[in-house]
């Protein structure tokens, strides 16, 4: 893969072009089937980074995670419709961690066949990721909030946040997804064991694709650090 993750952006129920990345992705490392896993499910479809891969491919499996009562009603009929889908109505926290209700899923999940983790809980994301505990997704979907340093949420976690974090993380930033001079979308994670399959992790991680907010840009730097 030798383009930036956001050149391959398109959406079918993605907000930033995540479907058509994840489709590239999955391409490039040969995955045709697997477990996803999506925190801030919605009603399973809108802004969905697992909906197209589930909803067309029995083959992909689907964990969704949802806290607003709004959507619990719309989930319940996702799951009866799709027997591939189990939906949680619940709030991930440290002590009801992602490991705990993976764990209680219907749905052997191990390190070949966990495939990706999308996490959009505007919020406490940094909080979430890390109760996945023992469970490692190929693929790691994580939400900025804000821009580079400075944050619109005072809880949620900026880019450079995320970056520091996964340092300590079996994974490496590969890029983002949004759309050039206009949308900022998601940061993308590799688990290590495959970032050789990304050209972009040779070069420093300020030059790997970042998208960030129209004037909101670190200092001395293009907008989208290319």
């Amino acid at each position: 893969m030798n383009k930036f993750l956001y050149e391959y952006s398109s959406n079918v129920f993605s907000q930033n072009g995540e479907d058509g990345i994840n489709q590239e992705i999955f391409k490039l490392l040969g995955i045709t089937s697997g477990v996803t896993l999506e925190i801030g499910a919605c009603d399973g479809f809108h802004c969905s980074n697992t909906a197209n891969l589930w909803s067309k491919n029995e083959n992909f499996k689907s964990i969704l995670i949802e806290s607003n009562n709004t959507f619990s009603g719309n989930l319940k009929e996702v799951e009866k419709k799709y027997q591939n889908v189990q939906c949680f109505h619940t709030t991930v926290t440290k002590e009801n961690s992602l490991e705990k209700i993976i764990d209680e899923s219907k749905f052997e999940v191990i390190e070949d066949n966990f495939v990706l983790c999308s996490i959009d809980v505007d919020g406490s994301d940094m909080i979430v990721a890390e109760s996945l505990g023992k469970y490692k997704p190929k693929v790691l979907i994580l939400e900025p909030n804000g821009c580079f340093i400075e944050k619109t949420n005072p809880i949620g976690t900026t880019i450079l946040e995320w970056i520091t974090w996964a340092e300590n993380t079996p994974y490496e930033f590969i890029g983002m997804s949004g759309i050039l001079d206009k949308e900022p979308g998601n940061m993308y994670f590799i688990r290590e064991d495959l970032k050789d399959n990304f050209k972009v992790t040779e070069d420093e991680w300020k030059y790997r694709g970042i998208l960030v907010t129209k004037g909101k840009k670190p200092g001395g730097m293009n907008e989208n650090l290319k």
